[in-house]
């Protein structure tokens, strides 16, 4: 049984007549008849009876017609709580921060979701990019900001969808006491100095091999840490050099507890993370309007692929 024929028996009823029925359901005068007639097939019973006055309901068909008023009731509530809670998303979000918020826009973005969608609870755990992306890819985080120095593994890309939101770059980064003599220094320096390093999977390791594989083959590593307080601290004490992107760099600068290494930068992209197979979730969807707002980026077309928020 079809929600369409429960229509056009009700519609029938209501006009008690076939042509105008099908004007009032914009259809074929056939096609209703063919609706009744299924509906009559299925049912096992005969709803309506042709008469001078045009289409009289039996007394099967009256018994019913109650019936097929309630049903259709139903599905309009369904469909009217649906929209409902497409313009009023509840439930609880998590959204993982790999770096300093002010950074991500977590401000602007939670200010966004609250205006929108006010009953959607959101969760902001702090973790590493990497620790980020594997989280995503399991499910156990609904998305989350992440550092991407180069295009996702084809296996991993398969699964996730890294939405690019901007480019920044990420400074050396020294001792304030060693200004004076990393004034001049270039790579081939850098790369006799100690360091405060990276974990195997973080984007800004592969980076810092690249510029510094030509010089040295074994990197003086005093610690390594994907927190970027532990790096600031560690730093700042005099243990070595570190890397960190550059509003975070300056700032550490201006307090006076690090010094930035003037010569060069490293670009990287600042990316959200989501399952693809969630792209057409209502809640991700209002995150990555409410992100595309935060960030200024183009809002998807119609012409977009299906499912695409």
């Amino acid at each position: 049984m079809e929600l369409y024929q429960l229509r056009t028996f009700v519609a029938v009823a209501e006009e008690g007549h076939l042509t105008r029925a099908a004007e009032k359901l914009f259809i074929s005068q056939p096609a209703v008849s063919a609706h009744v007639k299924a509906l009559e097939e299925e049912l096992g019973v005969v709803l309506f009876v042709r008469s001078a006055r045009g289409m009289q309901l039996t007394r099967e068909g009256q018994a019913l017609k109650a019936q097929a008023e309630a049903a259709l009731r139903s599905v309009g509530e369904l469909l009217s709580q649906a929209r409902s809670l497409r313009e009023n998303l509840t439930g609880v979000l998590r959204i993982a921060l790999n770096t300093d918020p002010d950074l991500l826009r977590v401000r602007q973005l939670v200010d966004a979701l609250r205006v929108a969608h006010p009953k959607l609870e959101v969760h902001l755990p702090q973790s590493s990019s990497h620790i980020i992306t594997e989280d995503v890819r399991a499910g156990r985080l609904d998305g989350g900001f992440a550092f991407v120095a180069e295009p996702l593994p084809p296996a991993l890309a398969g699964e996730v969808e890294a939405m690019k939101l901007a480019t920044t770059s990420l400074h050396v980064v020294a001792p304030a006491a060693w200004a004076e003599r990393l004034k001049n220094a270039g790579w081939q320096e850098l790369a006799e100095e100690s360091w405060v390093w990276f974990t195997d999977a973080c984007p800004c390791r592969a980076l810092l091999e690249r510029q510094l594989g030509p010089y040295t083959n074994v990197v003086k590593k005093v610690a390594t840490t994907d927190y970027e307080g532990t790096l600031k601290a560690l730093v700042a004490s005099g243990a070595g050099l570190g890397l960190m992107h550059h509003d975070e760099a300056r700032g550490w600068e201006k307090c006076g507890d690090v010094c930035v290494w003037p010569h060069d930068s490293l670009p990287i992209d600042i990316c959200f993370l989501y399952r693809k197979d969630r792209a057409a979730d209502p809640a991700l969807c209002a995150v990555l309007a409410a992100l595309r707002q935060v960030w200024e980026l183009e809002q998807p077309t119609a012409s977009d692929a299906p499912g695409a928020c």
